[in-house]
């Protein structure tokens, strides 16, 4: 069963339909964002990726919005980053809602992937894609739980 070509870009490869389990320690990985970057430069426009439902399953759509993954090798990137809960979240949109904009600037964001599953140069992870093949699983590893670094404005 081959991908559908209707309404793709030019020069955009067949695409197949195709998942990705994510696990840690065991057990799924629910809001990861996965991508898989090709190692074929052909199909280095057209990285599939999307993020894991709370079954820990992605279900591949290329460029973010076309069902499906090229053939071939990929390296496979994972990531979760989540703020911490807001102290008052009854204030959102409320009368006080420049003091809950103030206070959500301050609020924590928490890395739950080991930094080398994000890292295209650094991930053990990888798939291939091929026409038979519809479902993937990738482990990515202990579960941690870190302060993420704060990007400079």
């Amino acid at each position: 069963m081959t991908g559908c070509r209707e309404n793709l870009p030019a020069g955009m490869p067949k695409l197949y339909p195709a998942s990705v389990t994510v696990t840690q320690e065991g057990k799924p990985l629910a809001g990861a964002l996965v991508q898989l970057i090709p190692e074929d430069s052909a199909n280095s426009s057209w990285g599939p990726g999307g993020t894991t439902n709370t079954s820990g399953v992605v279900v591949l759509q290329t460029n973010g919005k076309y069902k499906g993954a090229p053939l071939g090798k990929y390296k496979v990137t994972v990531s979760k980053r989540e703020k911490e809960p807001h102290p008052n979240p009854e204030l959102a949109g409320g009368p006080e809602f420049r003091r809950y904009v103030e206070i959500d600037k301050n609020l924590k964001t928490y890395s739950y992937v080991e930094p080398q599953y994000g890292s295209i140069a650094k991930t053990p992870l990888s798939v291939e894609v091929t026409a038979r093949e519809k479902t993937y699983t990738v482990d990515a590893g202990k579960a941690i739980k870190t302060e993420a670094k704060r990007l400079q404005q």
